[in-house]
């Protein structure tokens, strides 16, 4: 299987892209590979902001700027020997995510798995407890309210999400009222 992957240049430096998630006109996830100082120099810009770093993507070229923002930086050479760097934004990392939004990412494949960590992400951050099984409706309910987003992504499903908390704390006690959400007390479906 022959792959083509995105190209990211600065400077004359080349690296390939394995993923990317852009929201509006910023990258909050970019994961590159490649010759090791080509990579890390690359690396090095996007942190730093620097102007003219490029994707080439499908015959398009477009700036790449990082999202606003802290960004984690994750590393690693790769068994050929080539370079390996995944820049992050930190509203996509469980522990550092806050409310009102973070960012949700996994690979293009793992569609169930991209509904369990926005419950995931939620029974974290929301003060309400949670459970397991309502995690179709709570996905359902932030598609339908829009404060779930979808971003233009290559090679992973990415979201942002802003929680309107009161919004759903209202819409909890109706569901629950109307019995559309299951409230047997499993402690095994119990998030926290």
């Amino acid at each position: 299987m022959n792959r083509e992957f995105p190209v990211i240049r600065y400077t004359g430096l080349t690296a390939y892209v394995e993923t990317y998630a852009k929201a509006a006109h910023a990258y909050p996830v970019f994961s590159l590979f490649g010759a090791k100082t080509s990579v890390q120099a690359i690396a090095a810009a996007l942190l730093s902001r620097k102007d003219k770093i490029f994707l080439i993507h499908e015959a398009r070229r477009q700036d790449v700027y990082l999202s606003h923002g802290d960004h984690r930086v994750f590393s690693r050479t790769l068994p050929c020997g080539m370079q390996h760097v995944l820049v992050i934004d930190t509203m996509a990392l469980y522990k550092h995510c806050r409310l009102p939004s973070f960012l949700i990412a996994c690979r293009s494949n793992e569609d169930e798995k991209v509904r369990f960590s926005y419950f995931s992400f939620l029974d974290r951050l929301v003060p309400i407890p949670l459970l397991r099984n309502w995690s179709g409706w709570l996905w359902r309910r932030g598609i339908d309210k829009g404060e779930i987003q979808p971003l233009e992504s290559h090679g992973l499903t990415a979201h942002e999400c802003r929680v309107d908390l009161e919004g759903l704390k209202a819409d909890l006690t109706i569901a629950m009222k109307e019995g559309e959400l299951d409230l047997k007390e499993d402690r095994n479906a119990i998030g926290r």
